[in-house]
């Protein structure tokens, strides 16, 4: 792995653990983020547009992107609704533990996957980790909110992760990402705008600065990883390296939102990236 690809994986890193904290800052609003993301959509769609007349769609993929999709537009439900109730050292950590270990797991069982002793002990380090995230003296109601929803989120991450692995190599990646984000999205639009467009608007004005913030962040990390990709044959490193997102997140939220770094905490945070980078290099 050549130095600019190594820095692209940590910016990506940094930039999936920025957007989340964003969210986790401005308490799930999922308002904000369907606009930003919906904004940065738009942007994309002409050359989706222009590349499909020139080029063709090749429907092979299609099934593979609504699946995706549909993933995709409950995973915004849950990661936002984690992100109002609970800490991002624990939302964040659970969610990546739980889509890796989960899309793991998934590959074993349905498409007979090879699996070593490494990426066993991988599942087992962070299965080990999401317990100690999750697990409090005097747990609260909606702490185990936080800890269902994560979970939630990270189902609905080993699920958009396994069709996206069928789906992402069948068209331009700009324009599978491009369609499959727009269709995620609507299916969300009424939940964002549950007061009405005009009223959602006015209620959420003060957090509408953040949206080209997590549309720019949640599509733009996608395609940084895919530009990496495609200047490197060392696939299994650079998917390892971007889960150091999960210590940044975790430590954004220690420092600037005053979360409490218990000793369980952290050594389930670590258990969890440690599990993380040896199922990708497993």
């Amino acid at each position: 792995m050549t130095t600019f690809v190594f820095f692209l994986v940590i910016i990506a890193a940094v930039t999936h653990a920025g957007w989340n904290f964003v969210s986790k800052k401005i308490s799930g609003n999922l308002l904000t983020f369907w606009i930003g993301t919906m904004f940065v959509d738009m942007c994309f769609l002409p050359f989706s547009i222009i590349y499909t007349i020139d080029h063709g769609f090749n429907f092979q993929g299609l099934i593979p992107m609504l699946v995706s999709a549909g993933a995709h537009s409950l995973y915004y439900i849950a990661l936002f609704d984690s992100y109002k109730f609970g800490d991002i050292s624990a939302a964040y950590p659970i969610a990546r533990g739980t889509g890796v270990a989960g899309t793991a797991v998934i590959s074993i069982l349905l498409f007979h996957e090879a699996v070593s002793h490494q990426g066993i002990l991988g599942i087992t380090f962070i299965v080990t980790g999401i317990i100690l995230v999750g697990m409090t003296k005097n747990i609260t109601r909606s702490e185990i909110k936080t800890y269902i929803f994560s979970i939630c989120t990270g189902i609905c991450i080993f699920l958009y992760s396994v069709a996206d692995s069928k789906g992402a190599g069948t068209n331009h990646p700009i324009v599978y990402l491009n369609f499959m984000s727009i269709i995620s999205l609507l299916p969300v639009a009424h939940l964002a705008f549950k007061d009405g467009i005009r009223t959602s608007l006015i209620k959420n004005r003060g957090n509408l600065k953040y949206g080209p913030i997590l549309g720019i962040g949640s599509l733009g990390t996608y395609l940084i990883i895919l530009f990496a990709f495609s200047l490197s044959d060392k696939a299994s490193y650079i998917v390892a390296l971007r889960e150091c997102s999960v210590i940044i997140a975790s430590v954004l939220g220690f420092i600037f939102l005053k979360e409490k770094p218990t000793p369980q905490k952290i050594i389930g945070i670590i258990l969890i990236t440690a599990g993380l980078v040896m199922i990708k290099l497993g």
